[in-house]
């Protein structure tokens, strides 16, 4: 074939009208600043699709899943907030949880010694490690780009003695966005003193983007035959019961409305003041799950949450043992989306990957012993696909 200026030009136009493939990056903004003063800087992850994950260095917090719908429209999948003001308020939003997650009872025994922590309720009951909570501190990271996608790793000193644990304990996260739309995290740490740990994030869904619509109508699935029993306020009673027969039964997907009480009227938003709960319900959610074991092992789908107006599903895979389930019933007020708008009630469902609550406290639970020469390991892969029908 003769080369042409006409030839040359026709090859121009056939380029520049072919689909481009996006290089996986990873770009870098500030954030504004804590109410202490410390600069907080924003980690965007982008795929070679144009879809993206948003990490803060503030408490390693996700404040961004943009993935599209059955329409291929963007949209952040992840309740989220308008400003750092508001991350602060809310204090454990979709952020990275130590240095024991969820509940410990007065305390814990570890090799004959006692450690009392910070109690953060009237029945003895420390949360999510008490402050000064991992979730509020700025961590160190490193930001890189890669072929098959995109990557931040955040890493955090936690002394001996931080928040009553014993243990100098460095804590890294890795966050990483692949080209199949999945965010993987990867926490590990090691210790130099015999200590607990419980890592998770605390992370909250809205599938429907912007959590300006209920999460009434989405569908979940645990692959869980058990779970944990709790006594209001209190904590596990150290019993794991079957799911059969109880409103926690997510074996099948299941539409979280019918379940939950929050969903039929704000009448039940105070449990103090509540109506009865109709039978087959809870009032609101905040249940461990115990998954089961074939499903431990990244390569099955632990939890599946569809939204069946937008199509968009999530499927978590994790090496973890249970799930913790929390349905909020409102957001603070004054608190606005990352979209400007006004929080729906039930905005989001929280699902965290974890060992069981109060583990220091059961030893027939899994341990969260931590030793030296040791490292503590926790994989979750969130994987969004979505549905082509309603």
């Amino acid at each position: 074939m003769k080369i042409t200026s006409k030839n040359l030009l026709a090859g121009a136009l056939a380029f520049i009208a072919l689909p481009r493939a996006m290089a996986a990056e990873v770009k870098v903004a500030p954030y504004g600043e804590t109410s202490n003063g410390l600069s907080v800087h924003a980690y965007t992850l982008i795929n070679d699709k144009g879809a993206s994950a948003t990490i803060l260095d503030f408490g390693g917090t996700i404040t961004a899943i943009n993935v599209p719908d059955r329409n291929g429209h963007l949209g952040n999948v992840v309740m989220a907030f308008s400003d750092i003001t508001a991350w602060e308020k809310l204090g454990y939003a979709n952020a990275i949880i130590g240095r024991v997650a969820n509940r410990i009872a007065n305390g814990f025994t570890l090799d004959g010694v006692h450690y009392n922590l910070k109690q953060t309720n009237e029945q003895g009951v420390t949360m999510h490690g008490g402050p000064p909570a991992y979730t509020t501190r700025v961590w160190q990271t490193e930001p890189i780009s890669k072929k098959d996608g995109a990557k931040v790793t955040l890493t955090l000193d936690s002394p001996d003695g931080d928040q009553g644990f014993p243990g100098h304990v460095k804590v890294k996260t890795v966050y990483s966005f692949g080209n199949d739309n999945a965010l993987r995290m990867d926490l590990t740490a090691i210790t130099d003193k015999p200590t607990i740990i419980n890592l998770t994030n605390h992370i909250y869904f809205n599938l429907s983007g912007n959590s300006t619509v209920p999460v009434s109508d989405h569908t979940l699935q645990v692959a869980a035959d058990r779970y944990m029993e709790a006594e209001s306020g209190k904590g596990p009673t150290g019993k794991i019961l079957a799911v059969t027969g109880t409103p926690d039964d997510f074996t099948r997907p299941t539409r979280i409305g019918d379940r939950v009480a929050l969903s039929l009227s704000a009448a039940y938003d105070n449990a103090a003041t509540a109506p009865p709960v109709p039978a087959g319900m809870r009032r609101s959610f905040n249940e461990a799950m115990v998954l089961n074991d074939d499903v431990r092992t990244l390569k099955k789908v632990a939890v599946r949450l569809v939204d069946p107006l937008s199509g968009r599903v999530l499927e978590m895979r994790t090496d973890e043992v249970s799930i913790q389930v929390f349905t909020p019933a409102t957001m603070r007020d004054g608190l606005l989306s990352d979209a400007g708008k006004a929080f729906t009630r039930m905005p989001s469902i929280a699902l965290e990957a974890e060992h069981l609550p109060d583990s220091p406290n059961f030893p027939q639970f899994p341990t969260v012993v931590l030793r030296p020469g040791e490292t503590f390991k926790s994989t979750t892969i969130y994987g969004f696909t979505t549905r082509t029908k309603h």
